[in-house]
């Protein structure tokens, strides 16, 4: 752990070196420690200790970016002579923001040391258990077992100066059984409470089917999507819909639009860094708060997020949504939630005349026609058919054509109960979601893989 004194002091002293009309410096340190595992072994133990800095200067309304990967004085020298010049030569951006002030920030206590200290030890023994007990339910196990931390700090010109860490684990979990398999991811700031064990009893509900997979005719199916399959949905629409640079291009579904009932009054849709039950994140990659912003409120369109050079534009303040100044797609949600129904996943089920139960999809692209919300992808893993309110048959994969707009206007039913979301080998973020039950999906092809 680098930890504030050292991490954030850096930055300032780069900030108060750099001579220029102004400078924005983010860096974000990663640890993680990765153990993937198939047929009884665990085959990869790899540590990862990784730091990304992105320093952003101005000089007379012109912006340079440039990032380096080190803290050292040599390395971050280069880094700062580098966006000077890109400054020198880049176009003059009459609309060019200030850069955003000190804040008051909210900050979250999200380190848990027992996290940060598992030994690899503790980790393959955890790992050897779950082994042996799906192999002494006839099935094997494959997946992945991170453990890690993180820490985030902003300095900039204007008195910015603001440092958060936290802990991430999270288990990949694949089972497999015959000709099927069982998937279950499952994530947690603190490694006590990621139960394994439940996840493996999740995962192997999926796959240990005595039934052979059937294949369905295409057309319109009732579906129920699990937190997972929603959670690919909506981290789509937030990627091309809920950012204020969509909007302003006109791509976003919500563009002209605010106020309009464009889905069913059971859904609200938001993002919030700091919720509770969320790998929180108190700041931007401007050292601004972040702010709760909903951006479908039972059903209607009402709102999106800013980052500062957005707010400008559109006359609102940044809602602390910026990405790394590296980025060129504006400001991103980066936790999104939908909020919680009254429903049980059982009920849905038994209310399910035909239909299928969705865990999860992949390959899902959301750029076919993102003015609807035009999707494609497959479905994968634990798919299974519902006939007359139980579960029947597992299905083989199958690929949905589907305009989200259109199906989130028929909502049947959303789970009280939300799962958290989230890969922790990857990036910050995270989504929590719940079990939504649709009465309609479009299923236009199969795959055989």
């Amino acid at each position: 752990m680098i930890g504030h004194a050292r991490l954030l002091g850096t930055l300032s002293k780069l900030v108060k070196r750099t001579k220029a009309d102004g400078v924005s410096i983010a860096a974000h340190a990663k640890v993680r420690r990765v153990f993937r595992f198939a047929y009884e072994a665990i085959h990869q133990d790899v540590l990862q200790e990784t730091i990304d800095v992105t320093v952003k200067v101005l000089r007379e309304r012109r912006v340079g970016v440039a990032s380096a990967e080190t803290l050292t004085p040599d390395g971050l020298t280069r880094c700062v002579k580098a966006a000077m010049t890109i400054a020198q030569h880049s176009p003059v951006q009459a609309d060019l923001p200030d850069l955003p002030s000190r804040h008051r920030i909210q900050f979250s206590d999200d380190y848990i040391a027992e996290t940060a200290r598992i030994s690899p030890v503790a980790c393959v023994a955890s790992l050897k258990r779950l082994m042996q007990l799906c192999k002494g339910a006839g099935a094997t196990l494959a997946g992945s077992f991170v453990t890690g931390a993180d820490e985030f700090a902003v300095a900039n010109s204007a008195g910015v100066a603001c440092y958060t860490a936290s802990t991430v684990s999270g288990a990949k979990l694949v089972t497999m059984y015959r000709k099927l398999s069982g998937y279950v991811s499952g994530v947690h700031c603190d490694v006590t409470r990621l139960d394994l064990h439940d996840l493996l009893k999740r995962s192997l509900s999926q796959s240990l089917s005595q039934e052979e997979p059937v294949t369905l005719p295409l057309g319109n199916y009732e579906v129920i999507l699990e937190p997972e399959a929603v959670s690919e949905l909506v981290t789509w629409l937030g990627y091309t819909a809920f950012g204020a640079k969509s909007v302003q291009e006109r791509t976003s579904f919500m563009a002209g639009r605010m106020g309009e009932q464009l889905m069913a009054p059971e859904l609200t849709i938001y993002d919030d860094g700091m919720e509770s039950s969320s790998l929180r994140l108190p700041f931007d990659f401007e050292g601004t708060p972040k702010q709760r912003v909903t951006f479908i409120e039972k059903g209607q369109a009402s709102g999106i997020v800013y980052d500062s050079l957005y707010g400008a534009r559109f006359g609102h303040v940044s809602t602390g949504h910026a990405m790394p100044a590296t980025e060129t797609e504006g400001p991103f949600p980066l936790h999104l939630g939908i909020a919680s129904g009254t429903a049980k996943v059982s009920e849905m089920i038994r209310r399910c005349k035909r239909g299928l139960l969705i865990p999860r999809f992949h390959y899902v692209n959301g750029l076919l026609n993102p003015r609807e919300a035009l999707m494609t992808g497959l479905t994968r893993e634990g798919t299974f058919l519902i006939e007359h309110g139980k579960l029947s048959r597992p299905v083989t994969t199958m690929r949905f054509t589907q305009s989200l707009l259109e199906s989130f206007r028929h909502v049947l039913g959303v789970s009280r109960e939300r799962r958290l979301i989230a890969d922790p080998s990857q990036e910050l973020g995270c989504a929590i979601m719940p079990t939504l039950h649709l009465a309609s999906f479009a299923f236009t092809g199969r795959s055989e893989t």
